[in-house]
């Protein structure tokens, strides 16, 4: 089975809960814009990337025209009416094999992505998980073994140790006709390996704060 050779990057939303009034992706940690770091984590392990925009599409389109005229990007007209499982559809929808979906306001560890990407090598679906920190975390529930997660549910209501890091690789139809949010897919198939990664999401200000400290060292890790 080959392993993955795409990516899809969800960056259609309003972004309301943070209220920038600017897509998500487009917000600067240190500098450097989400979207960047994320597209710079990506290029040596994938060879085409979609980009799904839809709110303020036209402030993403000149900054790839500029910045990032390699990837690929997909409208979403219906952005205020539709979620992250349709956008990851409409991205993923001429791509073939499995496809690496990730949501446009996660500040990834480049090291951390590189190694979930090789862990999912040989398998059809690998969740992404991190450690519940985020203030809207959608929690995931299972046993640790041999590195991998043996995920066995899902809750928005009761705490668990680990989170839906909004992550993940599948089949590039696997997004297809789902009509709910993209864990609620993921739960049609559960039991589900789950691998852990180390990001930050961005949803609100405080997830910001909070990005900026982690972004503070990512950086100057890469710089020792």
């Amino acid at each position: 089975m080959p392993n993955v050779r795409s990516a899809v990057i969800a960056a259609a939303g309003l972004g309301s809960r943070i209220g920038m009034g600017m897509p998500k992706c487009m917000i600067e940690i240190e500098g450097v814009t989400l979207l960047t770091r994320l597209i710079t984590a990506l290029r040596s392990h994938v060879e085409v990337i979609h980009l799904v925009v839809g709110y303020r599409e036209e402030m993403v389109i000149e900054y790839c025209s500029k910045y990032h005229r390699d990837v690929v990007l997909v409208r979403n007209p219906d952005f205020r009416t539709t979620n992250t499982a349709y956008s990851f559809a409409k991205g993923a929808k001429y791509l073939s094999g499995k496809v690496l979906y990730l949501d446009g306001d996660l500040l990834v560890c480049p090291e951390s992505l590189a190694k979930f990407i090789e862990a999912a090598r040989g398998k059809d679906i690998l969740v992404g998980l991190t450690d519940a920190k985020s203030e809207d975390a959608v929690f995931a529930y299972g046993e640790e073994e041999a590195g991998f997660i043996n995920i066995s549910s899902f809750s928005r209501d009761e705490k668990g140790e680990f989170e839906w890091a909004n992550v993940v690789i599948a089949p590039n139809d696997f997004m297809q006709n789902a009509s709910g949010y993209v864990f609620e897919r993921l739960a049609e198939y559960l039991p589900l390996e789950g691998h852990l990664l180390e990001l930050a999401e961005v949803d609100t200000i405080d997830d910001l704060n909070a990005a900026q400290r982690y972004a503070r060292t990512l950086d100057s890790n890469a710089l020792a």
